[in-house]
């Protein structure tokens, strides 16, 4: 009896890209505001292709629905499936699935006082330029530089119970139940899934790494950090957004 597998894998830096790391060959699949903002590489739509032969092909993002809608797939390889918002929002053929939706709202509702209090912190903040709510589920801020993120950080997480994740100039601010760790035991009982392999980036994608059984990493420093026993690295001759999907490709062979 052949495995059911899922395919779970982070979007931004890990497969999509912005135009400072694009190349002429790269195809762009957003824009904002008329103004490029999202690529893939030229060969990403064949290896998806074929990995969604053998395997469901599920993005999992900190992106909101939004966001996430604004990606433009090519049809070859567009996602039925795809779970945004950290995990807390799951989108079949584009639409909100409403269980899971509610049981993430239901999760979030004790937090509601503790996104009140950090929305005020972050008024206060000069390092704070924009902030808000996304879908209901968590803060978002983002500030001028990634030093700048750093600093604020230190500055509100001794302040706040919600736990606090720097990606480059952006700040999150989750509650404990909303992490992308929580998405692989979910996707596994909704698919009836055997095996998931999972490609991730960033610390926030680690909850989700540390759940998989094969994890796929942008280097050897963040491997070291996954309590997975079949971990792949990317070594720096190569682009991480293809790496992800050539050794995906490897492991389903």
């Amino acid at each position: 009896m052949m495995r059911k597998i899922v395919f779970a894998s982070d979007l931004d830096n890990t497969l999509l890209f912005s135009q400072k790391y694009a190349v002429e060959t790269d195809l762009c699949v957003e824009y904002l505001n008329g103004m490029p903002q999202g690529y893939l590489t030229q060969d990403t739509p064949r290896y998806l292709e074929q990995i969604m032969q053998s395997a469901l092909f599920v993005p999992v993002t900190s992106r909101s629905v939004e966001q996430y809608r604004r990606i433009q797939f090519p049809a070859a390889c567009r996602p039925r499936y795809a779970v945004t918002t950290n995990g807390a929002i799951l989108l079949i053929d584009g639409e909100i699935d409403r269980q899971w939706q509610q049981a993430s709202l239901a999760a979030v509702r004790p937090w509601k006082d503790a996104f009140g209090e950090i929305l005020q912190m972050l008024r206060e903040q000069p390092l704070a330029k924009r902030f808000r709510v996304v879908d209901e589920m968590f803060v978002f801020a983002a500030c001028d530089t990634p030093q700048d993120a750093v600093e604020l950080k230190e500055a509100l997480e001794k302040r706040s119970p919600l736990k606090i994740e720097v990606t480059g100039r952006k700040l999150y601010f989750f509650p404990p139940q909303i992490n992308k760790g929580a998405v692989i035991p979910k996707l596994k009982a909704y698919f009836h899934a055997d095996w998931v392999i999972c490609a991730g980036d960033s610390s926030i994608d680690i909850p989700m790494l540390q759940q998989a059984d094969v994890s796929i990493v942008p280097n050897q420093e963040m491997m070291s950090g996954i309590a997975c026993r079949n971990v792949a690295a990317c070594t720096p001759s190569e682009r991480f957004y293809e790496f992800a999907l050539k050794e995906t490709i490897r492991r389903l062979n």
